[in-house]
């Protein structure tokens, strides 16, 4: 007959699971239905004229058979233009469609955030990891799935499985968190790079770390099924594109490009504090300095835990979570604008739940016999979250009042400001310009080849300054000239004239001008404007 304290304490874990598990129910309810109401009065609303105009133009290219970086200039990879043409074959043409999915990955982003922090911490802490990624997060890009978000959601697919695999023996879900962190490096490479190193540091800490309940071997098994479901995709890719001529640009537009020209034509300067400013932007400005202030609290806790020999399971993913988060992090220093810094959130968020749990578990430890443990958390945390639904979600989340008219175009589907004048400029175009001749938008509409659904004739969907070089200037005014655009757009053109004035005078000595709306300038074909 079993003993009687056996049966005690296997009738404690039964009730201890049924508890953790109506927890997580509890958890995911709460974070779908958070996530439900901040997401519907938004979801279809606005455009993002340029970044949703590269993916949603890219999508149609990659339709019509060409080959990114190839075919045309991208500074992302080629996976976020075939899913976003699934999307559309699936849903229809529309810039509605994308939303569809921009809406799947916001709501899954929360769930996968909340699924790795359940693998070391408990469901409140865990919960803490997901809640703010509701705000900070795809609300603020009108829930445009861009490449960013595509490989980040694809980077914490593969981080949930990789942790599944390794901690919870299911071995051949190795595999397919391989597979997603291929996909990763496909949307976004150097997001799919930061996670690669990060799970090799997990398994070196894992195979350093004491009592972790995962042998070596097992550990070895895992990085080695990983590494199989990278190669099932990267290598036939590798292959494909080298078949095809595309990767010598792929080279040049994803890495050359980046690590000598980005920096110097986009980079923006680090925020600081500024009295002058507002109560609500200096909490805004407090998030650039949260990580780096998480980042020196975890490498000191590593270290004070490496040195008295305290090396367990729980500082292997501290180590984990902090070279994730970091590296993620090389992604503001460059550009430090709201957008750029609200891309590399996600792994800080579970850097910050666990440094959170380690460090109130240490104080309880050390002063249990005070009431101080009970008193400091829950007021410090009520405080922050105070913080962060008063004063930084109210100035993250933007504001979708003035759009509030469907854009009616065969692929608009959207809500906008200003719909009619937009559908009106739309059709205009598509009524001067025959279904199978070009447009030139300038210098960074791209989504106007999309609604007007006439194509680009030149390798360059946008101009920035200083990202081209005149040799590009002179080789797209060229390609414009083997297939004469039937109408160029303009947005602000005395901007455009300070860095693309050889451009100019290409537009300004065969096309003249055929009517302005706003800061739009249409030139049509000499002799044809008063046709």
């Amino acid at each position: 007959m079993e003993p009687v304290t056996e049966r005690v304490r296997h009738r404690n874990a039964l009730a201890t699971s049924k508890s953790l598990f109506t927890a997580d129910a509890a958890a995911v309810l709460l974070l779908l239905s958070a996530s439900v109401i901040i997401a519907w009065p938004r979801w279809q609303s606005g455009i993002d004229w340029e970044d949703e105009g590269l993916l949603a133009y890219g999508a149609i290219r990659v339709t019509d058979g060409q080959l990114p970086n190839r075919d045309f200039f991208s500074l992302q990879p080629p996976l976020p233009f075939y899913v976003a043409a699934v999307m559309f074959k699936m849903f229809g043409t529309s810039l509605g469609s994308l939303r569809i999915l921009g809406l799947a990955i916001y709501l899954a982003i929360p769930l996968l955030l909340y699924g790795i922090a359940r693998h070391v911490v408990k469901p409140l802490p865990a919960l803490a990891a997901a809640v703010p990624a509701i705000v900070l997060g795809m609300p603020y890009f009108y829930f445009v799935p861009l490449a960013v978000w595509q490989g980040i959601a694809a980077s914490l697919a593969a981080a949930f499985l990789f942790l599944e695999a390794t901690l919870r023996g299911r071995q051949l879900l190795a595999v397919a968190a391989g597979i997603l962190t291929a996909a990763s490096i496909l949307c976004r490479h150097d997001q799919g790079l930061y996670l690669s190193i990060s799970l090799v540091v997990l398994i070196s800490a894992l195979r350093r770390a004491k009592q972790t309940g995962v042998t070596n071997a097992h550990v070895a098994a895992v990085l080695l099924r990983w590494v199989i479901g990278l190669m099932i995709v990267l290598l036939p890719a590798a292959i494909y594109w080298c078949a095809k001529g595309a990767l010598p640009e792929m080279f040049r537009q994803l890495v050359y490009f980046p690590v000598v020209v980005y920096g110097k034509t986009s980079s923006l300067p680090f925020h600081h504090f500024n009295s002058r400013l507002p109560l609500s932007r200096n909490a805004v400005v407090a998030l650039y300095y949260l990580p780096l202030i998480a980042f020196a609290t975890a490498m000191v806790l590593i270290v004070r835990r490496v040195a008295f020999k305290q090396f367990f399971f729980c500082e292997a993913m501290l180590t984990f979570f902090l070279i994730w988060a970091v590296l993620f992090y090389f992604q503001v220093l460059t550009r430090s604008d709201i957008f750029h810094l609200l891309m590399t959130l996600p792994p800080f968020f579970l850097l910050a739940a666990l440094l959170w749990d380690r460090i109130v578990a240490e104080f309880e430890r050390n002063y249990s016999q005070t009431a101080a443990p009970k008193i400091v958390a829950p007021s410090v945390a009520a405080a922050g979250l105070v913080w962060f639904l008063y004063v930084v979600a109210p100035v993250a989340l933007p504001d979708m009042r003035a759009a509030k008219d469907v854009l009616h175009l065969a692929r608009g589907n959207v809500r906008v400001a200003n719909a009619e004048q937009i559908a009106q400029e739309v059709e205009t175009v598509q009524k001067h310009v025959p279904a199978n001749r070009s447009i030139l938008c300038l210098p960074y509409h791209p989504v106007l080849y999309f609604l007007c659904e006439r194509h680009n004739p030149t390798h360059w969907n946008y101009l920035w300054p200083g990202d081209q070089t005149p040799e590009d200037h002179q080789t797209l005014i060229s390609e414009a000239r083997r297939d004469p655009p039937a109408a160029i757009l303009i947005i602000n053109e005395p901007k455009m004239a300070s860095y693309a004035a050889d451009i100019l005078d290409y537009v300004h000595q065969e096309f003249e001008p055929g009517g302005m709306s706003g800061d739009m300038q249409l030139y049509v074909p000499r002799g044809e404007a008063h046709e």
